[in-house]
């Protein structure tokens, strides 16, 4: 048996895509054993995933993380995180191979310091692509996955029968509703409200299709000050558990979105999305037809910023319900 350790703690996007390489190493090792470290969030979103065997969580503390990675020795361990706060767990663990994708010159001293290998970083455009390099040190075949494959998101028989249930209780029928997700992490990404209250108006009085808002519990009020501006108030999603919104994806007609995990989910569940660009650029698979985008062009476009300097926020300010109503429509005619 094969030992593989997946190292990948940080954001819920992220650990989507690292989560998905499990898939691909499964196709080609059948005898490995995958291991997930990511964050506890992380884990309840991806554990529907067959192709995971074990997982260690991230806690945060540098030292009980230490000890949790040399509970076990893996074979490889793939580093798709590799930043200074990883160095030390990967330093101390056990892992008889540590590999990691170098993006800067200065980061081949890291061997033999801290990893025992690295793959070039080779930019494909797509995230999910640019991980599946590491692989390669595993006698994967890349080149047949990198441009091609996509990342594919699980979800158990359980999590669809409660998405199910939610539909039927609001009265909503598969593939019948748009899903929108209008809130994220920082205001460079939130839907204006205006926006969205616009287009939630034209989608159910013009064009009769049912509206279903989701976010986070903690985001809930921004979904009720939305709803509250509407002429007929919205369905209302909200919960902890990321795989029961990942089935209310599922069960869409389409998905209108910040730029954040939601689209990301969207493309592994081979749902349609349209998704609103503030500060951050939005990461498309080439392959993928089901995305459109829609964005103001300007001078500072994509400042990756989780505040505007600028402090207009032009940038989502300036997008119309039009606009949004356009994309939608390129995709879902």
């Amino acid at each position: 048996m094969i030992k593989i350790l997946i190292f990948q703690p940080g954001s819920l996007g992220d650990s989507f895509f690292s989560s998905a390489l499990s898939d691909i190493i499964k196709e080609n090792i059948k005898d490995s054993h995958i291991t997930f470290y990511t964050s506890a969030i992380s884990k309840e979103m991806v554990q529907d995933n067959p192709n995971i065997d074990d997982y260690i969580i991230h806690t945060g503390g540098l030292l009980s993380d230490i000890r949790n990675l040399r509970n076990e020795k893996f074979d490889y361990l793939l580093d798709t995180w590799a930043i200074g706060d990883a160095y030390y767990r990967i330093l101390f663990s056990k892992a008889n191979k540590k590999i990691f994708i170098k993006k800067k010159n200065s980061e081949k001293y890291l061997v033999p310091f801290v990893y025992t290998d690295f793959v070039e970083f080779a930019k494909s455009g797509y995230v999910f692509w640019d991980r599946i390099h590491l692989l390669e040190k595993l006698g994967v075949d890349v080149q047949h996955y990198i441009g091609k494959t996509l990342p594919v998101y699980h979800i158990s028989e359980n999590i669809r029968r409660k998405a199910e249930n939610f539909l039927e209780k609001n009265d909503l029928k598969k593939n019948s509703y748009i899903l929108i997700a209008p809130k994220g992490l920082w205001k460079t990404k939130d839907i204006p409200q205006k926006v969205l209250t616009d287009v939630i108006n034209i989608l159910q009085n013009d064009m009769r299709i049912d509206i279903v808002l989701a976010s986070s519990p903690d985001d809930i009020w921004y979904l009720e000050e939305i709803a509250s501006k509407t002429d007929k108030k919205p369905v209302i999603f909200s919960s902890k558990s990321i795989r029961e919104f990942g089935g209310i994806i599922l069960n869409a007609k389409h998905l209108i979105s910040v730029e954040s995990l939601p689209y990301h989910l969207a493309v592994g569940l081979r749902k349609t999305a349209t998704v609103i660009l503030g500060g951050y650029p939005i990461w498309k698979p080439e392959n993928y037809k089901g995305l459109n985008f829609v964005n103001i062009d300007m001078d500072c476009k994509f400042c990756c910023s989780s505040n505007c300097k600028r402090g207009d926020y032009k940038c989502l300010m300036e997008i119309t319900p039009q606009m949004v109503i356009d994309k939608m429509m390129e995709i879902i005619r």
